[in-house]
């Protein structure tokens, strides 16, 4: 027992020494809107009714620290709360500085051609690129939403 705790106690202060050192050559104010998250891009491929979505984020180092440690399912708060205005998100893969997600219904069908009503982010991202069926991207600088849009 003895041994397990000294190996934790050991992995704790390796995780500090690391952050500490790391976290001056980053620069913190990328993650003063996410705490401790920063987005970088999010890509939307729509497909029918539903999309998947590509995110990329950098986290803070006690962030990558806290993750390396104990897992990226902490992170599915976060990753929730990014998309909390879009109705069924399925979240595929979180990783260190990546996640994959399924929405399912983020876009309405009439007559031919596929309808998709602006929704707002819980963070803005640097780019935001939307990619139609058709292979057609649309790419947006700090977008706080999904433009209002249709496709076939």
């Amino acid at each position: 027992m003895k041994i397990k705790l000294m190996i934790a106690i050991a992995l704790i202060i390796s995780a500090a020494i690391m952050a500490a050192k790391v976290s001056s050559e980053i620069n913190t104010d990328q993650f003063r809107e996410g705490k401790y998250i920063h987005i970088d891009s999010i890509e939307i491929d729509f497909d029918k009714t539903n999309a998947n979505v590509y995110l990329n984020y950098d986290l803070s180092p006690f962030a990558e620290s806290y993750m390396f440690l104990f897992g990226s399912k902490n992170l599915e708060p976060k990753i929730k709360e990014i998309f909390a205005n879009f109705s069924e998100v399925h979240i595929q893969m979180i990783g260190s500085n990546s996640a994959s997600l399924q929405i399912t219904n983020i876009s309405r069908k009439k007559d031919q051609y596929y309808l998709h009503d602006s929704r707002k982010f819980g963070m803005r991202p640097d780019v935001l690129t939307l990619v139609y069926p058709d292979g057609t991207r649309k790419i947006y600088q700090n977008a706080i939403s999904t433009q209002d849009t249709f496709y076939t």
